[in-house]
């Protein structure tokens, strides 16, 4: 078929070798069907009146009242029964800070407002490059990836702003043009200790591709973001107490289970069924896999990064963690199609019995 009448660009698996083709599409397969034989962790969680939510709006609410974060932040831990230990525990000043200089009101706009901006900078990074009708579902899926965002009462969570930071530092940055991605990174970093990959993943991406200068500025937020953790480390441990609550640790071994569970905080899998993300999520990472082009590889590399640590790492209930990739994991979706008949197509040969036929494109 002439590339011109064709409906889908080429993807990375174009070139596949059929022995490898064959192998990841059973693989995917492999993992489609492991995620429908599990049970599910939990339900979604996030929700904008939970015990966390409250706790976040209750510390904004002392410090727009004139109180030091950390003494207050302090206070409402133990009022009700959070942990103070690790430092950890307790979420960085940042978002406190912005909801008490502009209110609850001002912060849910301004949440909005990011949500609209990075669903708008993903649409323009992936709309010239598909046709009808991937163009529409690439719109839709970005839409509706950031649809739970501008609910009432949802800038309480750090995990979305960060997410969303993220998205639209991806979607903004280009070759010439990633001083502006680096702020954006950087503020997702010092809002949530668990966007801090996203800079070491930027930093070894840009290395990879010969760019230092850009490599540097990454490595150069990472090294003001670790700062700002140490200082927040010692911040805690001014206001923390021997008699304060330990947190059991994070080392939950939830494996793939946990990011099924992660996936479904996007509001496209939110409400429905559960066999939906077993799917989904899979063929929604290959579809980032393999888009060409270094903003998809970007994309990748952290939702990979991300995926393989909460294999490990992560409590049932904190499923929240999943707002860092709901505004990006959805849109792979569009992609899927190109991925899946390259990876047949290049399969084709051993599939058909013919291992070794050469296949033009």
């Amino acid at each position: 078929m002439p590339a011109h009448r064709s409906p889908f660009t080429h993807t990375r698996l174009v070139h596949l070798s059929p022995g490898t083709a064959l192998g990841l599409l059973l693989a995917l397969i492999l993992v489609i069907g492991a995620g429908l034989a599990m049970r599910p962790s939990g339900t979604p969680g996030g929700a904008a009146g939970g015990g966390d939510a409250a706790l976040y709006r209750q510390i904004a609410a002392r410090v727009a009242g004139g109180e030091a974060y950390y003494p207050a932040a302090a206070a409402e831990h133990r009022a009700s029964g959070y942990p103070l230990k690790p430092f950890t525990a307790v979420r960085q000043p940042l978002l406190a800070e912005i909801a008490a200089t502009v209110g609850p009101v001002g912060a849910e706009w301004l949440l909005r407002l990011l949500a609209v901006a990075a669903t708008a900078a993903t649409v323009i990074r992936l709309v010239p490059r598909l046709k009808t009708p991937f163009r529409e579902i690439a719109i839709l899926l970005s839409a509706t990836s950031a649809g739970a965002f501008v609910q009432s009462g949802m800038w309480v969570w750090h995990e979305i702003w960060a997410g969303l930071l993220i998205t639209l530092a991806l979607a903004c940055r280009t070759e010439r043009h990633w001083l502006f991605s680096v702020a954006l990174g950087l503020t997702a970093a010092l809002l949530r200790e668990l966007a801090f990959p996203f800079l070491l993943v930027m930093a070894g991406t840009a290395r990879a591709s010969g760019n230092r200068g850009e490599a540097r500025a990454w490595i150069g937020a990472a090294a003001i973001a670790t700062a700002s953790l140490t200082l927040h480390m010692i911040s805690v441990g001014a206001v923390a107490l021997p008699s304060d609550v330990t947190s059991p640790g994070w080392l939950g071994l939830g494996g793939w289970r946990f990011d099924l569970a992660l996936a479904r905080q996007s509001s496209l899998l939110m409400g429905l069924p559960v066999w939906v993300a077993a799917v989904a999520t899979p063929l929604a990472l290959l579809g980032w896999c393999a888009w060409p082009g270094a903003y998809a590889l970007r994309t990748a590399a952290m939702l990979g990064v991300w995926m393989a640590a909460f294999l490990v790492f992560g409590r049932p209930d904190n499923s929240y963690w999943g707002f860092l990739f709901a505004p990006l994991l959805p849109v792979g979706l569009a992609l899927v199609p190109a991925a899946l008949r390259d990876l047949v197509r290049a399969s084709r040969p051993l599939l058909a019995g013919t291992a070794g036929t050469p296949i033009t494109h």
